[in-house]
């Protein structure tokens, strides 16, 4: 069975639906969470994300706080507004949904989590925080979100060091015995990484491997949304710098 990853999707309908057009011939799917937030279409997005085949899909900040569940205080103004106005568009029905996700799973020989596995939200952006996850890892991979950067952690199983690889145009990873992996499939509906092509993933069990690729996708659609919906300019802005 082949895996498509797509994580931080953060209400972008349209990027959302440029990658699952790229993932047409997956067998299911790993979501590391905010399906909701930022974006002016989180109610389809939910349900599109509901919707595909043999789904494992843990809970995001965003995807909590839009229920009410995470506290908003850790947010800046801009997220804040956002996440604010994303509940109010959001269905009793989603928001069960998104309640009902998982912090974090285990499928297909990988761990999934938002953050880290050391603390759910923590986000992982150096060797050191890296360390901490792998020290909590049972398996010999893990999947995760919340950067929104497209990279990995590799640390070897013998002597403990640690490297961090970026992935910003995209790019394969062989998974090697000896070896523990923490990668970040970047996200979806905001980059992050100078890149704004949305981020995705290809992981394959049985070849051992993870590919990660990028897609543009219609931004400008996007922003007039966001213009519409009244949501921050500068959320909107952004997203044409990859930042």
């Amino acid at each position: 069975m082949v895996y498509g990853l797509i994580s931080d999707i953060h209400g972008s309908l349209e990027a959302l639906e440029a990658v699952l057009a790229e993932l047409s011939g997956v067998d299911a799917f790993i979501c590391p969470g905010d399906i909701v937030g930022y974006g002016p279409d989180p109610g389809a997005c939910v349900e599109r994300v509901r919707e595909l085949p043999n789904l494992t899909c843990v809970a995001g900040n965003h995807d909590l706080a839009a229920v009410g569940d995470y506290n908003v205080k850790s947010f800046n103004l801009y997220a804040g507004q956002a996440i604010e106005w994303t509940g109010r568009q959001l269905s009793a029905e989603q928001k069960t949904y998104l309640s009902s996700l998982r912090r974090a799973d285990h499928v297909a020989d990988a761990e999934v989590v938002h953050g880290s596995l050391a603390e759910q939200m923590a986000y992982i952006t150096d060797v050191g925080e890296a360390t901490e996850c792998f020290d909590e890892m049972q398996s010999q991979l893990c999947f995760i979100g919340h950067t929104h950067v497209a990279e990995y952690y590799r640390r070897s199983d013998d002597t403990g060091s640690c490297e961090q690889v970026p992935l910003l145009s995209g790019g394969g990873i062989k998974l090697e015995a000896g070896m523990s992996y923490i990668i970040n499939p970047g996200a979806v509906g905001q980059p992050r990484d100078r890149n704004p092509a949305a981020a995705f993933g290809i992981y394959d069990p049985e070849a051992r491997t993870v590919e990660v690729r990028r897609i543009e996708y219609d931004i400008a659609r996007v922003q007039e949304k966001m213009q519409r919906a009244g949501l921050p300019a500068d959320l909107a802005d952004r997203l044409a710098r990859g930042r």
